[in-house]
């Protein structure tokens, strides 16, 4: 089966050199399909390519990828994006080698998963790497929800398992009651009738989790399989945008089935800051989404009374904020 080649280069001459590598250099299995002369008609191309069409490699030079064009990539689940730079002299041997290598990607057989059924009451809380602050707001939702019902919070961090510690337990706690409605523990339970809401920490490379045979990324893949409810925060970074990217690719494949909604948690007022709102909104599209406001004094007060926002600060933004995502629980 041939695979296309879509391009979109800048300079002619080393579109043609590109192409001249792809066609004459052994790379049998490819065949030019499509030559951009601008992201718009690129835009066009692919609103107009059958979704089922999807074994194709777009090779490009620019660095950003603009959402008009993200949002009609992301139809493609099998297709390969190669950024390659303009370079002077023969450069056809690394390209083959590219392309071979992007070749390889489409021959790789997933590892068959079997079929996980979704768990009632599952709400799992993940994020992009760094500091997100999945723990604080899987604390202050699960404070927020025990009010009306019983939850179990469930610290499944890859890396550190804080919840029991930031609200007066020992680190090494696997079991704690805080009150009659509210539990920490550190492990999911199948029979449980109250909600779990779990900590599953920051989000790995998911294109290669879905079939990965380890145990933490098959655990994780686990999680969001089962979940019945998918919180992803981010904070106001452009580098997180990318692992957005491939969340929301997981959810339109319908890898992830799960209802999702999107936190943009740590929000400021800088212009840097309302410009990734903006986008950030514009990729998330039809699934939920929030801000929170960045409020660091109404956290440290709860960090240093080891509580949560709920007790010390219960009438500020954060807290509020917090609050509406807890009532979209119940919608």
């Amino acid at each position: 089966m041939k695979i296309g080649i879509i391009t979109w280069l800048e300079s002619a001459e080393f579109e043609d050199l590109v192409l001249q590598a792809l066609l004459t250099q052994g790379i049998s299995r490819v065949e030019l399909e499509y030559r951009a002369l601008s992201i718009d008609s690129l835009v066009r191309f692919l609103a107009d390519k059958p979704a089922t069409d999807s074994r194709f490699i777009l090779i490009h030079d620019g660095d950003e990828i603009t959402s008009t064009l993200e949002r009609e990539l992301r139809r493609f689940p099998g297709a390969i994006r190669m950024a390659i730079e303009p370079a002077i002299g023969d450069v056809a041997v690394e390209i083959e080698r590219t392309v071979n290598r992007a070749l390889r990607e489409f021959e790789t057989i997933p590892v068959p998963r079997k079929s996980v059924q979704c768990l009632k009451n599952l709400v799992v809380v993940t994020g992009s790497t760094g500091a997100p602050g999945t723990t604080t707001i899987t604390l202050n939702l699960g404070n927020e929800l025990s009010r009306l019902k019983p939850v179990a919070l469930i610290d499944l961090h890859p890396h550190r398992r804080d919840l029991a510690f930031l609200l007066g337990a020992k680190r090494s706690s696997e079991s704690v009651r805080l009150s009659d409605n509210l539990s920490i523990s550190g492990e999911l339970s199948e029979e449980s009738s109250a909600l779990q809401l779990v900590d599953a920490g920051p989000i790995p490379n998911l294109e290669s989790a879905f079939s990965d045979r380890r145990a933490p990324a098959r655990n994780y893949v686990d999680l969001l399989e089962r979940a019945e409810t998918l919180i992803f925060l981010m904070t106001p970074d452009n580098n997180h945008m990318f692992e957005l990217e491939s969340i929301l690719a997981s959810l339109d494949a319908g890898r992830i089935t799960a209802r999702a909604i999107f936190i943009l948690n740590q929000t400021g007022n800088t212009r840097r800051e309302r410009s990734i709102q903006k986008r950030f909104s514009a990729r998330v599209g039809r699934y939920e989404w929030q801000h929170l406001p960045f409020d660091r004094d109404s956290l440290d007060r709860a960090k240093s009374a080891y509580s949560a926002l709920l007790d010390v600060a219960p009438r500020s933004k954060l807290r509020k904020s917090i609050g509406e995502v807890a009532n979209r629980l119940f919608e």
